[in-house]
């Protein structure tokens, strides 16, 4: 490891002595002020009759672009892109500069034509992130963002967990702060961030050691949509969606800017209703057969609010201060039916209940970030500070019946109980970026996070006409996590190669205190996590290149599992937390070629230590009852090839296809099972005459390993149709998903090697959702700038 320290400061050094250079940045944008997306944008610099070209570049997603020249003088800045005329301005360079923005003009023969503007294509692959774009996206219609990952190449989504390449642990961002949340807290708040507020989504499968090390599934960040305009702009958006039971949405969103003062706004509401059914049946010590029915509805109202400003405190540095609240309340009848077959028929039993659960969640969270640009080369330090505050309330009851084998009333069970949990989370951080010249950038950065979490619980049962508090299941836990870190960085090209190292180190303290039963538990643990990113080029244009990935990450327990609460969904099913988890650590080796900027095949290797997953075990109390829990396995390897293949079929039909093959395993002291997993997701886009555009996804696995379940295929496909209308100022959205009801949870679970039971769950998938979006704007272009967190990766753990 020190070698690689060694190296890092020792090329700093090197490039320290070479010339300082000069960045030009701006924006692209078509004559209604919307960004042009992947528009083409050089510099050339006039040689006698002819113009030299220095250096050129495509714009971002938003329009925007940075371009680097070595000295002062005169220009010549070019933009081009698909469907629109040429542009051509002579710029008067004299340091680092932002140009006015770049306004593009429709081609008049277009409007004829099958693709009548430029967007962003649905799925694009970049060196170190795959960008799913949702703001054209038809099937993003009446989605939460917790369903719009499953449209994502290589994303799994089940019951809140979320698998990158299938690699589970992977963490959220929203416009890169990470969610302090984790389990229901994360489900409930992406739930209530709906596919009209969003931009894009990003799956980043290795994130560089300038992110945080928590996650050893890589992170996918939600970027929402960005004011763009001048003046006073904004949208109004609504949604409807019905499968078995109907759902709304509503939103508006508010942007404000004059002078050097940035404000903005958004206001969303969602009211929702689902279900869940389920099967599960065990076979117990050879001799028993447990087999449950249970039915879920499950309802529940969202309301979140984003506010900000940023203030231009000159050209060089800016402030901004941003809030978001996300308030949930919900509710979840929940009714089963057990069965238990005896080998004497005289002793079957039958329970029949009824186990309602509500729950209440308020987020919040404040953030102030602060940017300084200290040379004309882009050079600056940023520090962030955030201040999250995560209140959850969980209330469950439960009422059983008993029958036996003549169906005669035995008796019945009631108790009820409350589970309170308070979380504040204090993070500070501070980066600085040095960048030596168009290739060469060094960055140092630190990184210090205090968090405290309450946890209680109260439990009664209903005995003798009354509730009798069973103080001997009541608890209170404290939790205290500190988490002191630094990273440097260095970029830059040696020869045909470009080079990514990187180098970060962790410190971190914990203290868990269960004061109900005096139980203490304390650690202290240091780690250094380095990562390589090499890109080799093999031709001229640099369209044909290798690359080479190696990291090291580490998972957290989130707060939430260890929480050592006990909930019944049903007297025979108990879910528990667990104080005594451990870090997991993964180790990561990817080397892949691609062909032409777009096809590419990559081998990865994935080795994980201690894993953290839920895990289903018989009470050694009862047998009958079913624990499920989060317990540290011994390794998961996850070994494959995967394939990603974009067709540009005609001008007006695009086809995007990640395809995997994979041989996976978990092994501990009970458990050893190995699968060879096929996967294979497709999106394709037909762009249609008069603003039409249909979408069309499609996603199958052979099979998913969860913890100790192993699940049969899946398999679905949504199809969805986009009308734009009123110069694209409305937009409407119609969105069929799960079209053949072919979404269902399937599969067997095992322990000690034996195939114990198999569970069968089926969701409300199958749904239509109508969307409409309204966009107004008065006021001429400006550039927008970014909105930072240092609280990442802590609210991803919440």
């Amino acid at each position: 490891m020190k070698y690689m320290v060694i190296l890092l400061f020792s090329m700093v050094l090197t490039k320290s002595g070479k010339a300082q250079i000069l960045s030009i940045t701006g924006k692209v944008t078509d004559e209604g002020g919307r960004p042009v997306p992947f528009a083409s944008v050089f510099v050339t610099k006039q040689n006698g009759t002819s113009h030299n070209r220095i250096t050129g570049k495509m714009t971002g997603e938003d329009g925007s672009f940075k371009l680097m020249v070595d000295s002062a003088g005169t220009y010549i800045i070019k933009a081009s892109c698909t469907s629109f005329n040429d542009f051509t301005r002579e710029i008067n360079v004299k340091g680092a500069m932002n140009v006015e923005p770049i306004v593009l003009k429709e081609k008049e023969n277009q409007l004829a034509l099958v693709a009548v503007t430029a967007q962003a294509p649905m799925i694009t692959k970049k060196i170190d992130r795959i960008v799913m774009n949702v703001e054209n996206n038809a099937l993003a219609a009446g989605k939460s963002s917790l369903e719009l990952m499953n449209l994502a190449p290589g994303v799994f989504v089940n019951n809140g967990m979320i698998a990158i390449n299938g690699n589970p642990g992977t963490r959220v961002m929203v416009n890169g702060k990470i969610l302090q949340l984790s389990g229901d807290d994360l489900t409930n708040y992406l739930n209530g961030l709906r596919s009209d507020e969003i931009q894009s989504v990003e799956i980043i499968a290795h994130p560089p050691a300038e992110y945080d090390a928590q996650g050893s599934g890589g992170f996918i960040n939600i970027v929402l949509k960005k004011q763009r305009v001048a003046g006073f702009s904004g949208s109004v958006n609504a949604g409807y969606s019905q499968g078995r039971y109907a759902s709304t949405n509503e939103g508006l969103q508010l942007n404000f800017k004059k002078d050097k003062l940035a404000l903005f706004g958004s206001y969303s509401f969602d009211k929702t209703k689902d279900y869940e059914d389920s099967r599960l049946s065990r076979t117990i010590n050879d001799s028993i057969y447990y087999r449950s029915q249970a039915d879920r509805i499950n309802k529940a109202t969202a309301h979140r609010v984003h506010v900000g400003g940023i203030y231009d405190i000159n050209s060089k540095q800016y402030i901004g201060l941003d809030y978001t609240g996300s308030f949930t309340d919900g509710t979840s009848p929940y009714r089963s039916d057990i069965n238990i077959a005896y080998p004497a028929i005289r002793n079957n039993q039958r329970v029949n209940g009824s186990y309602p659960r509500s729950n209440s969640r308020d987020y919040h969270n404040i953030g102030l970030n602060y940017h300084l640009t200290t040379d004309s080369a882009g050079s600056g330090l940023v520090f962030l500070y955030d201040y999250t505050d995560n209140d959850a309330k969980v209330f469950s009851s439960a009422q059983s019946n008993f029958y036996n084998s003549n169906n005669v009333f035995l008796g019945d069970t009631s108790f009820r109980n409350q589970t309170p949990s308070r979380a504040k989370i204090n993070t500070m951080d501070t980066k600085y970026s040095k960048v030596f010249n168009k290739t060469d950038v060094f960055s140092i950065g630190a990184k210090f996070t205090a968090s405290r979490i309450d946890n209680s619980a109260v439990y009664e049962s209903f005995e003798n006409n009354t509730w009798v508090n069973k103080t001997a299941l009541n608890y209170l836990y404290d939790y205290k996590e500190n988490i002191a870190a630094g990273y440097m960085n260095y970029s830059g090209r040696l020869l045909n190669t470009s080079i990514q190292l990187g180098l970060r180190a962790e410190n971190t303290r914990t203290e868990g205190n269960l004061i109900t039963s005096n139980i203490n538990t304390k650690r202290n643990y240091f780690n250094l996590f380095p990562t390589v990113f090499l890109k080799h080029s093999t031709n001229k244009d640099n369209s044909n290149y290798l690359n080479f990935y190696y990291g090291r990450r580490i998972e957290r327990p989130s707060y939430n599992d260890l929480n050592p609460y006990e909930t019944y969904a049903d007297n025979y099913s108990i879910g528990r937390g667990n104080p005594y988890l451990t870090p997991s650590y993964t180790n990561s080796l990817e080397l892949g070629f691609t062909l032409r900027n777009k096809y590419s095949i990559t081998a990865a290797y994935d080795k994980q230590k201690d894993i953290i997953a839920q895990y289903a075990i018989q009470s050694p109390a009862d047998s009958l009852i079913t624990i499920y829990t989060r317990q540290n396995f011994g390794k998961r390897t996850n070994a494959g090839i995967r394939l990603y293949a974009p067709f540009g079929l005609s001008r007006w039909w695009a086809w995007n296809n990640n395809l995997s093959l994979q041989r996976q395993s978990i092994t501990l002291q009970d458990i050893d099972i190995k699968e060879t997993i096929f996967s294979l997701q497709m999106n394709q886009v037909f762009t249609l005459p008069k603003q039409f555009s249909v979408n069309l996804n499609g996603m199958y696995f052979s099979h998913i390993i969860m913890g100790n379940y192993v699940l049969d295929h899946i398999f679905t496909m949504d199809v969805g149709v986009q009308k734009k209308m009123l110069k694209n100022k409305l937009i409407a959205k119609v969105a069929m998903n799960d079209l053949f009801n072919t979404l269902r949870i399937n599969g067997d679970i095992y322990y000690s090697n034996v195939n114990i039971g198999r569970l069968e769950q089926k969701r409300q998938t199958q749904t239509i959702n109508l969307s409409l979006i309204y966009n107004f704007n008065l006021g001429k272009a400006f550039t927008v700038k970014k909105m930072e967190s240092s609280n990442a990766d802590e609210r991803g753990r919440l």
